[in-house]
């Protein structure tokens, strides 16, 4: 078990994507990570897909692993005593509310700290806690056209949206990170931090080479359609008579170099592609003659050629592929989880994406369900038995799924 942040308590306030990927990342790092949700539903993302098991969708599964739920109204008086209680013995506190929202249930910065003086707290909005238009909506797709990211992608004629929640899952990324640095600096100083962390710059900050172009040359980069890389004749895809084959044979010394391995070295002193500059000038013909020789055999076949020859290249897979990737069984990089509410057979979780001496960073407990440790983590702060049943009648808390 990875044990990197053990001891570091996180309060969790988050729904949806960004916010729930960014603990997720903290919990499989080994923080102890506590959702805190409404009792009347929880985190949105329970009830966004089909599930065997009510509020246990597979968005959800897939970034709740290794944490707790306590599912406590703080609207309530009751309930906000509580939350303050959880605030005063918790190192990180990490929401994606609007903002202003924390402020009316009384789980701001401000507040927090006064129950906490070297709080990490980590705020996720869209366009950041304050300025015109901070207080705006914001998804993953508003995040991704306002960033420029459709006009990056697609063809000339029709910008398109990435085809997963990038801009969620870079700015959760980015806040970890965040979180990782504060929480550094308070073990040496005593001191906090408030993290305030913009959807719209985490989008920006991804698309680095985008901008940098434009800032040093005033440029925008043209969409490169539906085969990137392809202006230079010895890179992009091609397809082959079984699968796709991707190649990034970029510089002269690569073609050069696949031009032998697939038995065509008589391109190297053909006039058309004897420079650089000319495999981009005629790249048209150069992919024609790779394509009609590519379409001989199957993408694996020409994968392992170029990849003896020292060219950089792969076999484009979908999610069933990838998942059988011989480097991912070899890391342990998938993790898996028994008896998972509503899976009937043991389900596969994705870890944190590195090894922590030599372990993977993959969850080792089932995603909650709703208020599933209300009635422990209650106990935990000192409240009897008693109490407990009083909070439930009076609806502060629920706990239905709780032992």
């Amino acid at each position: 078990m990875v044990n990197l942040l053990e001891g570091v308590r996180v309060l969790d306030f988050t729904h949806v994507h960004a916010g729930p990927l960014c603990t997720y990342q903290l919990a499989l790092m080994g923080a102890s990570v506590l959702k805190v949700e409404s009792p009347s539903g929880g985190d949105q993302m329970r009830q966004m897909g089909r599930s065997a098991v009510s509020g246990m969708s597979p968005g959800f599964l897939g970034q709740n692993a290794n944490k707790r739920s306590i599912a406590v109204d703080l609207k309530h008086d009751d309930g906000k005593v509580i939350v303050e209680q959880l605030v005063a013995n918790s190192d990180v506190i990490v929401i994606n509310m609007r903002p202003g929202t924390s402020q009316r249930l009384g789980i701001d910065y401000g507040a927090c700290r006064e129950l906490k003086r070297d709080l990490v707290y980590c705020a996720i909005s869209g366009y950041g806690q304050e300025g015109p238009e901070s207080d705006r909506p914001a998804m993953d797709h508003l995040m991704q056209g306002e960033s420029g990211m459709f006009l990056a992608t697609g063809t000339s004629e029709q910008p398109v949206r990435v085809g997963f929640a990038v801009a969620d899952a870079c700015t959760a990324v980015i806040a970890s990170s965040a979180i990782n640095a504060a929480l550094l600096r308070a073990s040496r100083s005593g001191e906090g931090a408030f993290l305030d962390v913009s959807m719209l710059e985490c989008a920006m900050t991804v698309m680095g080479l985008n901008y940098y172009n434009y800032l040093a040359t005033g440029n925008v980069n043209p969409r490169p359609g539906p085969n990137p890389l392809a202006s230079i004749g010895s890179a992009g895809t091609w397809e082959c008579a079984q699968g796709t084959l991707l190649v990034n044979a970029n510089s002269y010394r690569a073609f050069t170099r696949m031009a032998n391995a697939i038995g065509r070295n008589d391109l190297i002193e053909d006039e058309r592609f004897d420079a650089m500059l000319k495999l981009s000038q005629n790249s048209a013909e150069l992919r024609s003659i790779f394509g009609e020789i590519f379409k001989t055999e199957p993408a694996e076949h020409w994968d392992g050629v170029l990849r003896e020859a020292g060219v950089p290249s792969g076999v484009l897979k979908g999610p069933p592929d990838t998942l059988q990737h011989s480097q991912l069984a070899f890391r342990n990089s998938i993790g898996t989880i028994d008896k998972v509410p509503g899976v009937e057979e043991p389900l596969r979780f994705l870890g944190a994406g590195f090894l922590v001496d030599g372990l993977p960073t993959t969850p080792k407990e089932s995603p909650p369900l709703l208020g599933e440790h209300t009635r422990i983590v209650l106990q935990e702060l000192g409240y009897g038995q008693e109490a407990i049943d009083s909070f439930v009648r009076e609806q502060v808390i629920s706990c239905p799924h709780a032992a």
